[in-house]
């Protein structure tokens, strides 16, 4: 009975990797046009970039390397097993950059406060060109420590469908709130959460869970992965190392129709670096 079970077991796995494989891409069938592409070979690459929150962005070896200006110490802290990244813990690592914040940015301390706590540290960085309605995002990504989170965000407008730096929006410094209960319309994928094990998507604003799939950055947390956003009418499909995670069709039409055409962004929380390489932008027709 025991042989038979693992048997069956073999074989449902065989199959659901098959199914991830097999399925057909949003993008079949249809015409591709190249939008934008940034390889990130020199410094001038980083002009296509704004960077908001305590950001550090930088050519590394002929890839974009991605961290926030509190990550060395946490990521020290996190190593020695003296912070965590959950938040339900006393040794949860926002308590620390709370205390380096106060030192490092007087200044500025107290616009990364939400309410009375602080939620200051993350970075989020936008990329100038606006997408079509129907697009491809795809580039290479690359993690070298084994620390949450990172995220994709897409199709993202002002409410009324401004350009992300509108000057009518609110000011935005990295806190979540401001991108995902704020005056922002956009999709985000997070992954890289050994912890969670699941891709999530949510819609804002409203930070809502609207699908997961299996996070496959996990399958080698430290090695290189493509990573691919296709966007066609109200779906959304997530695919890594050309396997595919989720599909969603945006249907929720009595709180906002499916968004459209929009600006791109890379978000990480302070314990997370990055490298990202070849990051195109493509129209689908």
């Amino acid at each position: 009975m025991k042989i038979k079970l693992k048997y069956l077991l073999i074989v449902a796995c065989i199959s659901y990797s098959q199914l991830i494989f097999a399925q057909e891409s949003l993008e079949i069938g249809k015409s591709k046009t190249l939008v934008y592409e940034c390889n990130f070979n020199n410094k001038s690459s980083l002009n296509d970039w704004v960077m908001e929150g305590p950001g550090i962005a930088k050519i590394n070896k002929g890839r974009l390397e991605l961290y926030s200006r509190y990550h060395k110490k946490v990521n020290r802290r996190m190593k020695k097993g003296e912070l965590v990244f959950e938040e339900n813990s006393p040794k949860w690592y926002q308590y620390y950059v709370d205390g380096l914040a106060k030192k490092v940015e007087p200044e500025i301390y107290p616009i990364y406060k939400s309410g009375k706590n602080f939620r200051g540290g993350h970075l989020v960085y936008w990329n100038k060109t606006i997408s079509p309605e129907n697009y491809v995002i795809e580039f290479d990504f690359q993690s070298p420590i084994p620390y949450p989170l990172h995220m994709i965000m897409f199709s993202a407008t002002g409410k009324n469908g401004e350009n992300v730096f509108d000057s009518k929006l609110k000011p935005r410094c990295g806190l979540a709130g401001q991108y995902t209960k704020g005056d922002l319309h956009n999709y985000r994928i997070s992954f890289l959460a050994p912890k969670r094990g699941t891709a999530n998507m949510r819609k804002c604003p409203g930070r809502r869970l609207v699908t997961k799939g299996s996070d496959l950055t996990l399958d080698d947390l430290t090695g290189k992965h493509h990573m691919k956003v296709i966007k066609w009418q109200d779906q959304v499909e997530f695919r890594i190392d050309g396997k595919l995670v989720f599909v969603y069709t945006d249907d929720e039409k009595e709180k906002d129709k499916a968004f459209g055409a929009g600006q791109t962004a890379i978000r990480l929380m302070v314990p997370a670096r990055g490298f990202y390489d070849n990051y195109k932008i493509y129209e689908l027709k």
